[in-house]
């Protein structure tokens, strides 16, 4: 599948970026220590921070950068495998109807529920999708709002890759919820927008261009050969190809990624950096497990044309990053879920300033 080739664009891609901006170094603090494998933290208006814990709680970081010991919620997950309580998102109206939303694994299955805070408490309001199954493996997870304030969803194969090309199932999929669905007192039927999907776990808008950009999990070796982790640009009714292609050669009418990484990194969570003045401005940033490191992508037009590791083995396995309202990015750590080596104060949540430009 020629690996060759793809290892020397990727060396020909690090070197385009000028030396000053891969030389420069950001500034790194600890926030918070001793999560048990968080999996996602989300921004209240107010500033203060609701993180997930994979084990089923939600935990509140305040405004002063304080972790609370008491857990605001306390959810029935199926611990199993890679599941539990995985993604959060904060609704646009969240000042006027307290809502947030969870996407966690059950024994039935997966749960989409719509939460009210409440005197420092989430309260469970109800349901949102059914018929999305779950695996002890490729749940993906990741839950975000969007243009239009629409809720985006990305499922994975639930470790049975045909479900992903197979357009009666919601898994391998991106789903999306227009407001009055995810605000609606029914279950709704999502809109399928893309297919094809093995474990997507991050996805993010590049500003100016509402462009969405995903990464993709490839397979692990049960599966397929290890390797060939994906960046995608998303696009509506897009076939992304799993499990029918994957590597090099993704013929249409399947999309081919805009960045193809034959050696694993297990990339999670992203975003797009968008405070104004750092020298990372607009750039794709996404959290690596295997890959232990931030990856910053920089891109021109729809291509990848810098690519830069960031934090490379410093901390561990990286499980998300996301812009906080301060303009500084939150990481959130993974070396207390089986895979890592934890050390004292593990797992931990992570302020990086980027460097100025």
């Amino acid at each position: 599948m020629a690996r060759p080739l793809l290892a020397a664009a990727g060396a020909l891609l690090a070197a385009a970026l000028p030396a000053a901006a891969a030389a420069s170094t950001p500034r790194v603090t600890t926030v918070a220590r001793g999560l048990e494998v968080p999996w996602e933290i989300a921004f209240l208006p107010d500033g203060r921070a609701l993180v997930t814990e994979r084990p089923g709680r939600v935990r509140m970081l305040t405004r002063a950068g304080h972790l609370r010991r008491a857990a605001v919620a306390r959810i029935a997950v199926a611990p199993v495998g890679e599941g539990g309580l995985l993604g959060l998102a904060v609704d646009p109206a969240f000042r006027r109807n307290r809502f947030v939303y969870l996407y966690f694994t059950a024994y039935t299955g997966m749960r989409l529920e719509r939460w009210r805070l409440t005197h420092g408490r989430l309260v469970r309001d109800r349901g949102l999708i059914r018929g999305i199954a779950a695996g002890s493996v490729h749940d993906s997870g990741r839950i975000a709002f969007g243009p239009g304030r629409r809720l985006w969803v990305s499922t994975g194969d639930a470790g049975a890759g045909p479900l992903a090309q197979d357009p009666s199932s919601l898994n391998g999929k991106f789903l999306v919820l227009t407001p009055r669905q995810y605000h609606a007192r029914r279950f709704a039927r999502p809109t399928i927008y893309s297919t094809g999907h093995r474990n997507s776990q991050g996805f993010a808008w590049q500003p100016g261009t509402g462009r969405m950009y995903a990464t993709e999990h490839g397979p692990t070796g049960f599966d397929g050969p290890e390797g060939w982790d994906e960046v995608n640009l998303i696009r509506r009714g897009g076939n992304y190809g799993w499990p029918a292609v994957f590597g090099a050669s993704q013929p249409p009418p399947f999309i081919a990624p805009v960045r193809l990484y034959p050696e694993p990194l297990a990339p999670s969570g992203a975003t797009f950096v968008r405070r104004p003045g750092s020298a990372w401005t607009g750039d794709f940033i996404f959290a690596c497990l295997r890959g232990r490191q931030l990856r910053r992508l920089v891109l021109r037009g729809e291509e990848v044309v810098g690519e830069e590791p960031v934090l490379q083995d410093a901390y561990g396995r990286l499980r998300t990053v996301v812009e906080g309202p301060d303009g500084a990015l939150y990481v959130l750590t993974s070396n207390r879920d089986g895979r890592g080596e934890p050390v004292p104060g593990d797992d931990r949540i992570l302020r990086i300033v980027p460097p100025r430009h």
